[in-house]
């Protein structure tokens, strides 16, 4: 296994996260959810995660907008139509100019995959140093250190 256990644990994610749908038209030959959907899942809770705290908007106050930079995801389990799937999000690492982030998909309180991406802040179509602003909201996704 190449992640700590506490990744599967929903508690480790601050995010309240977001139920979605399993579609029919999610489903591959053999029933189960593609990895394609899985990825548009993962998408969505990223967004829903920033929507709330208000990234975009304050992006575009500063004339800036995140771009997806890398995606990688594992499969842990098969994912069924007739539920849905709980992801949730949380920020691993603020970097001048990017941001790392960790997701985790529940279906039925089972760990169904992880997500990790990174995201770059552009302006004027090169890379530039995250505002202020948006780094206070995009802490609110971190997890509180030990003290």
């Amino acid at each position: 296994m190449r992640w700590e256990p506490e990744r599967l644990e929903i508690a480790s994610y601050p995010s309240p996260g977001i139920d979605l749908p399993v579609f029919y038209g999610d489903l591959d030959t053999n029933g189960h959810v593609n990895n394609v959907a899985l990825g548009r899942y993962f998408e969505m809770g990223r967004f829903e995660a920033h929507r709330q705290l208000g990234i975009g908007r304050t992006s575009r106050q500063y004339g800036g907008h995140m771009l997806v930079a890398h995606v990688g995801i594992d499969y842990l389990a098969e994912v069924h139509f007739g539920t849905t799937v709980h992801v949730r999000t949380r920020v691993t690492r603020l970097g001048r100019t990017s941001i790392s982030e960790e997701q985790a998909a529940w279906q039925n309180d089972r760990c169904v995959a992880i997500c990790e991406s990174v995201a770059a802040y552009r302006k004027d179509g090169v890379a530039a140093a995250l505002p202020e602003e948006m780094r206070e909201l995009l802490a609110q996704l971190q997890l509180a250190g030990p003290d």
